[in-house]
């Protein structure tokens, strides 16, 4: 049977959860005392164990950093919490924008940093650098997939998103370039925007006849740049960009963030949904996964020269007889 833990032990496990969440250059204490309103000495008493914190206390905690305490009353490795956000009416996509870049700041506050990326389809942010491509996105996502009413009779222009949403999303695609990163992808991972693309065709949902055209060049142009950084092993920033090709379709979009020792789990599901998870042995089972998807796939970044250009050349196929079959 489990050891049930005592309170100032279950106290500690919380405590340490938040830690893990703050850079190592943040002093814990002036943390707590800022948060809870109480001086240093009281931040330092309740971190070891010497004043219970509140409910209260222990509710501003769990809002502000995203644990919870339910899990640590009944821990097993095969139960994990995850925070939850999911683009709705009441989420917004503003706030949502807001949320990711906080994740980046957060990640990029560290020294030593690095993100691991199984990608379903080509990651969302990689449009953020077009406006064409990033409006669109944005329109597609509030018109169908969450039917915002201010929507629901629009047509696709680009002036339909504002200005500051665009921005806002090409500033997520700069503090994205800033972090060593490792993809694996699939030829299938512009099906999605394809499919997107087609759907609105059908359907008329172009303002002008000529939108779905452009949107596919723009996404070949897309898939060079890309092309480019996988040649050189870079980001235009110069963070270090490994490509990987796989040939078995993955599952769903998973990210693996390290942070100095730390690390943090991304899981994105229908289509903007993000189930977030610092949970210890939820992220050892998901590097395990990431570590043998990597092992199963090519190396497609400066080097493999042959197999690179095939595997976006192919893409870039699929999207030009895409636009040729539209018409």
């Amino acid at each position: 049977m489990a050891q049930t833990l005592s309170d100032n032990s279950l106290q500690a496990v919380f405590l340490d959860q938040i830690r893990n969440r703050l850079s190592d250059k943040v002093s814990f204490a002036d943390v707590l005392a800022e948060l809870l309103q109480v001086s240093r000495d009281s931040a330092y008493r309740r971190i070891r164990g010497e004043t219970v914190l509140s409910l209260d206390e222990a509710k501003k905690l769990c809002e502000r950093f995203g644990v919870s305490i339910d899990a640590l009353l009944s821990p097993s490795v095969n139960t994990s919490l995850f925070h939850h956000r999911a683009l709705s009416t009441n989420y917004t996509l503003e706030r949502w924008l807001r949320s990711v870049r906080k994740n980046f700041e957060h990640i990029n506050s560290f020294p030593d940093k690095e993100m691991i990326f199984a990608a379903r389809d080509m990651p969302t942010i990689q449009n953020f650098r077009f406006p064409e491509l990033c409006a669109f996105k944005m329109f597609f996502w509030l018109k169908t997939v969450i039917k915002d009413p201010g929507y629901a009779q629009q047509l696709f222009s680009q002036d339909a998103i504002p200005v500051d949403f665009v921005k806002a999303a090409n500033k997520l695609w700069k503090l994205y370039a800033t972090v060593p990163s490792t993809e694996i992808w699939s030829e299938e991972a512009i099906n999605e925007t394809l499919k997107q693309i087609e759907f609105y065709y059908d359907c008329n949902f172009f303002l002008e006849k000529d939108q779905s055209a452009n949107l596919c060049d723009k996404l070949i142009e897309l898939l060079s740049l890309i092309k480019r950084e996988a040649s050189e092993g870079q980001k235009v920033n110069g963070a270090e960009f490994r490509l990987y090709k796989n040939e078995i379709l993955i599952a769903n979009n998973t990210v693996l963030a390290r942070r100095d020792n730390k690390r943090i789990v991304f899981i994105n599901y229908n289509t903007l949904s993000l189930l977030t998870t610092f949970q210890e042995s939820f992220c050892d089972k998901t590097e395990k996964y990431l570590s043998n998807l990597t092992k199963n796939s090519v190396l497609i970044s400066t080097s493999a020269e042959r197999e690179r250009n095939k595997f976006f050349n192919n893409m870039k196929k699929r999207v030009t007889d895409f636009k040729n079959r539209l018409g």
